[in-house]
């Protein structure tokens, strides 16, 4: 049976992840051209050695983050996944066909590691604002009512547009029964067919063992019972030596983003959360 209850990627990621942050600093330039590769630097402790906080971890995330009108900021869609921790520069690119134009948006990061059996992921740190330019997209329905498109550690921001036609192609319908989980199957098929998605078939997400750990389940960055993000966005070999500076290693990452968040409702609203599971976070048994 599956519980009435779905639970928000964004929420659930963030009480699962530490109370402590990634990374001392994270920065990319003031404007972002759409289609246009830029530096995310990252500044961490690994100088400190190894116990300092950041060594504790293997790999990080690199999210997109909004702030859809009326809502919160918080990531959205993946720029590049599975990162090596004594990378401290990565090259991202954000599609003109994600975001609004002249929006404001900020890059976002999460530690953690490739051992499920060592320490959990990091909290969530944000960059420096910066306005994006050159957008051709426009807020979905599904972003303007203060719900994700999905898991945004499934959702590579390349395929943030297709997200999100398909969530607002089958807005109408999830709202009419959004109790019903079946409401949302239409939608998640429809996203996990989007290019460069790692979506479970449906049917692995309904047949799930009652554990969280269903067909092809694995502990992911988020710490809870979800798939890891698949490397559809950067490659994760860094290049130089490690250090604490944020121009001592560089790494590419071409993934673009474009993804609205839940902001506040999101962890406690679930109705508009949007993919069961985006699902990977439906709790189910």
């Amino acid at each position: 049976m599956i519980s009435s209850t779905l639970l928000g990627t964004l929420g659930v990621m963030i009480a699962g992840a530490s109370s402590v942050v990634a990374f001392e600093r994270i920065s990319i330039q003031s404007t972002v051209k759409a289609g246009t590769e830029v530096d995310v630097t990252i500044r961490n402790d690994i100088a400190d050695g190894t116990g300092s906080f950041d060594a504790g971890f293997t790999n990080y995330n690199l999210y997109l983050a909004t702030t859809p009108p009326g809502w919160g900021t918080g990531p959205v869609c993946l720029l590049a996944n599975g990162t090596k921790m004594d990378v401290t520069s990565v090259k991202v690119k954000i599609p003109a066909d994600a975001i609004p134009d002249s929006a404001d948006l900020m890059i976002t990061t999460m530690e953690w590691n490739s051992d499920p059996n060592k320490d959990g992921p990091s909290g969530f740190e944000y960059s420096n604002q910066f306005t994006f330019s050159g957008g051709t997209a426009q807020w979905g329905k599904t972003e303007l009512d203060g719900s994700t498109l999905g898991d945004m550690d499934r959702i590579p921001c390349s395929a943030y547009a297709c997200a999100r036609k398909c969530n607002d192609k089958y807005f109408d319908e999830r709202n009419k029964t959004s109790e019903d989980p079946s409401v949302y199957k239409n939608t998640y098929e429809c996203v996990a067919a989007c290019p460069g998605t790692t979506f479970p078939s449906w049917d692995s997400i309904i047949n799930d063992n009652g554990d969280g750990q269903g067909s092809g389940s694995s502990v992911g960055p988020s710490g809870s019972a979800t798939m890891p993000a698949v490397s559809a966005t950067a490659s994760t070999s860094p290049i130089g030596s490690s250090s604490s500076s944020p121009t001592s290693s560089t790494q590419t990452g071409s993934s673009p983003s474009r993804t609205p968040n839940g902001g506040p409702r999101l962890a406690v609203e679930i109705s508009g959360l949007v993919m069961v599971g985006l699902v990977t976070l439906c709790v189910l048994f």
